[in-house]
């Protein structure tokens, strides 16, 4: 008894430390996207709302093409993350798949890869209006 509650403390233990180092790696990234001053959200209605020229159009392509492309870095995290749980599952992912361990990062990764291929269309539309727009 006293051998299994070791085990499951280090196996948590070694858990919650990979999360962290997995997470550090995403906080210390400097991209391109990170260097460059990011839009507010309310920059990004006013602009989609006032939109008419090809510059305006380019800027909500870039936005959201940096938008899909930090979705995607998140999706990989998060799959990086259920691998780390497929190797050593948490003892409550088995009754809570959803709320912890290689389930909950699996749905969370295919959420954010979703979220990512609608901010690609988003850009790709965005690139065709710029290019419609008369100069």
């Amino acid at each position: 008894m006293n051998r299994m509650i070791t085990n499951h403390w280090r196996r948590s233990a070694a858990g919650a430390l990979l999360a962290l180092a997995i997470l550090s790696l995403g906080l210390t990234r400097n991209t391109s996207a990170q260097a460059e001053k990011r839009m507010t959200k309310q920059e990004v209605k006013s602009l989609i709302a006032s939109a008419k020229t090809r510059e305006d159009h380019q800027k909500l392509a870039s936005y959201y093409s940096s938008e899909a492309d930090r979705f995607a870095a998140e999706a990989k995290e998060h799959e990086a993350m259920a691998e780390a749980y497929h190797r050593n599952p948490p003892m409550l992912a088995s009754k809570h798949p959803m709320a912890i361990g290689e389930d909950h990062c699996r749905y969370v990764a295919e959420r954010l890869r979703e979220a990512s291929a609608k901010m690609q269309d988003l850009a790709a539309k965005h690139e065709e209006a710029a290019k419609s727009v008369p100069q």
